[in-house]
């Protein structure tokens, strides 16, 4: 398993990394960033189980770090590691879904404890849930079918419009004369899941109908998806389906 340590004060990332036996965790060395950029980098390119970050950085929060992990990658655990106890901030990590909230300085044995408890969770969660294969093309279809609202239906019918296409949410929020920061509540609340994890879900699902459907190139299938990245739709795609691209369309084929 991998961890990765956010914070932009360098001693504190070196106090979380040398003074826990990660590998006795199960954890190989840990991996650091000092930004919400620098992780998000990080992100893209390893498999992240366990997140501990700060709250307070510059050019990007603790908070929207984690907001954007939910989004892409929903199975990170995190702690939040910071100096800061006001009920704000506990009250905004705790509805992200944080694992706990650790206050500076670390309580070591706390985080030793809270460690053990992760392990655990995440030991069940893939003997009981292991990653499946995208079966239903259309993930969260029968929740956007049950709702009410207008506001979700426009939204729903605007994201399938433009899945080849970047979609800015402060796009989507003018033409429904709405703030982006509302949409995002809105549509996660009547849907169960973040806007952005819904859009790369269709836009993966889309993707697998491509893939065994098609000749298209695996590069070509990426552009049509909004992928512009071929790597990154490679990562994506894996971590949805636990199969590169090409393989998922090998193993599609040799079904029929």
């Amino acid at each position: 398993m991998k961890v990765l340590i956010v914070d932009d004060e360098a001693y504190a990332v070196n106090a979380l990394t040398n003074r826990i036996d990660w590998n006795g965790f199960g954890f190989g060395t840990p991996l650091s960033a000092r930004s919400m950029a620098q992780a998000q980098s990080v992100f893209l390119n390893e498999k992240i189980d366990l997140l501990l970050c700060d709250i307070e950085m510059p050019q990007g929060s603790g908070l929207d770090l984690f907001e954007w992990v939910k989004a892409y990658y929903p199975r990170t655990e995190c702690i939040f590691v910071t100096c800061h106890d006001e009920y704000s901030y506990l009250r905004a990590a705790m509805q992200l879904g944080s694992c706990d909230y650790i206050l500076k300085p670390v309580d070591y044995d706390q985080l030793r404890e809270t460690l053990r408890e992760i392990v655990q969770r995440i030991a069940r969660r893939e003997r009981s849930a292991p990653r499946q294969r995208i079966d239903n093309p259309l993930p969260f279809r029968a929740s956007a079918a049950s709702s009410n609202n207008p506001y979700i239906a426009s939204i729903i019918a605007y994201i399938s419009a433009h899945l080849t296409e970047p979609i800015a949410i402060a796009d989507l929020a003018e033409i429904l004369h709405l703030n982006a920061q509302y949409v995002m509540r809105l549509f996660k609340k009547e849907m169960g899941c973040p806007i952005l994890q819904y859009i790369t879900a269709q836009r993966i699902a889309l993707s697998v109908r491509y893939l065994e459907e098609t000749n298209i190139s695996v590069t070509d299938v990426a552009v049509l998806c909004g992928f512009d990245n071929y790597s990154y739709f490679t990562r994506i795609f894996k971590r949805f389906t636990n199969e590169t691209p090409l393989n998922y369309r090998k193993t599609a084929r040799g079904k029929r």
